[in-house]
């Protein structure tokens, strides 16, 4: 009897990431085909402000019409702050407030516009989408599936390998950067291997805490301070 419920508990499990992974990519083309509607509009050229400014701007539009269509709760996305110690939360607070202080001081004292852009797009824009998207969402729908209540290392793995997966999508935004690489194959592999690495992290984050906030900012500060 444990043996044939193991076998249905897996195939649910391939099943659901499965099911998973096909969202991805159509989440995937979505943000394609609205990054490159937003690049024939504005037509950047070789003005990086600009192109960041509808990298930041897909990723908000894209993140509006997930909310809607999926309609989920802050439990859902791993927000829900009830149960939080206040200590903790105190933390989550301070956090947010050096990450944004990182992401403006250079701006305010006299740097291009640009940076602030960037600072914006990396450190806040993106991983609050990429974060609520897998830790909060997908990490949710695959820890709750049969078979993975009691498996939390399994979830991690998981939401682990699609966030590495999810890193291929972005190939559009690396041909069509301004600064745009001739080595564009060992760039996707890296970013696979960066995915890999943080995914891990910001993983064992939400595995710990429960929640998405630690994830959140670790993946802003990471942002800033990347290369």
């Amino acid at each position: 009897m444990k043996l044939f419920q193991l076998a249905v508990d897996q195939k649910n499990y391939f099943k659901l990431v499965l099911k998973i992974l096909m969202a991805l990519i159509l989440i995937q083309l979505l943000r394609m085909v609205i990054f490159g509607s937003l690049w024939i509009t504005v037509q950047p050229g070789d003005n990086i402000t600009l192109f960041q400014f509808i990298n930041g701007l897909q990723f908000i539009i894209v993140g509006i019409i997930l909310l809607l269509y999926f309609k989920p709760s802050l439990d859902e996305l791993g927000l829900q702050w009830d149960g939080i110690r206040r200590r903790t939360r105190l933390f989550y607070v301070i956090g947010a407030l050096i990450l944004v202080t990182l992401i403006v001081i250079p701006y305010t004292f006299g740097w291009e516009l640009q940076i602030l852009v960037m600072g914006l797009m990396f450190g806040l824009i993106t991983p609050l989408f990429e974060e609520l998207l897998f830790r909060g969402y997908i990490w949710g729908k695959i820890s709750q599936s049969p078979g993975m209540v009691h498996s939390p290392t399994l979830t991690l793995g998981t939401v682990t390998l699609l966030f590495m997966v999810w890193h291929l999508g972005y190939l559009d935004v690396l041909i069509l950067h301004p600064l745009a690489s001739t080595n564009i194959p060992w760039i996707m592999v890296s970013k696979m291997g960066i995915g890999l690495v943080l995914g891990l992290i910001v993983g064992y984050l939400r595995l710990k805490t429960g929640k998405t906030y630690a994830s959140i900012l670790f993946h802003g500060l990471w942002n800033v301070f990347a290369p």
